[in-house]
């Protein structure tokens, strides 16, 4: 049984790679966001992304993938390391959400602010800002080395992903389990 945690940014690529990537390696691709949304019934986040509600939907998460786990034996959970909460504040998610989430591994996908912003641009529609997509990127890839670290978990981190590159990952990842 495994459960590998797809992170990165808004706009890297999780969710588009991820899909496209899952069926073809055997696991089951879910979204953070997509359980959150199924447990609680709502989504307590906005287009600007900023998210009420982080404690609680961090719990509803987790009992969603502890129900999804029972029934798939391999899973692939795209989500975030870090958030803005409702003020815009960064704010890295508590250790003991991904303890409780019996991770066997951890993919970071990263790529250029730049890149990002274009995508999110055409993708969203407006203005998007390459500073704080920066800003996050950072505290996203700092805070999953560090929870990678204290909880023993293997990670792989992925610049300028493709589905070839997130195959193999996730393919290493499951043939150690």
């Amino acid at each position: 049984m495994s459960v590998i945690f797809l992170a990165g940014v808004h706009g890297v690529g999780k969710g588009f790679l991820g899909t496209r990537v899952a069926k073809a390696v055997g696991v089951i691709h879910f979204t953070a966001s997509q359980l959150i949304r199924e447990e609680k019934g709502l989504a307590t986040w906005g287009t600007d992304r900023k998210t009420s509600a982080l404690d609680d939907n961090q719990v509803a998460l987790i009992r969603a993938v502890s129900q999804k786990r029972l029934i798939h034996p391999k899973i692939l959970l795209d989500g975030h390391f870090v958030l803005r909460n409702e003020l815009g504040i960064l704010t890295p998610l508590e250790k003991m959400v991904f303890r409780e989430l019996h991770l066997t591994g951890v993919i970071l996908l990263t790529e250029e602010s730049n890149i990002i912003a274009c995508r999110l641009a055409m993708r969203d529609g407006g203005a998007t800002d390459v500073f704080a997509i920066s800003e996050l990127a950072e505290a996203e890839s700092a805070h999953v080395q560090d929870v990678c670290h204290e909880l023993g978990l293997p990670l792989t981190v992925i610049n300028s992903p493709t589905e070839e590159s997130l195959s193999v990952a996730i393919e290493r990842l499951t043939a150690t389990v």
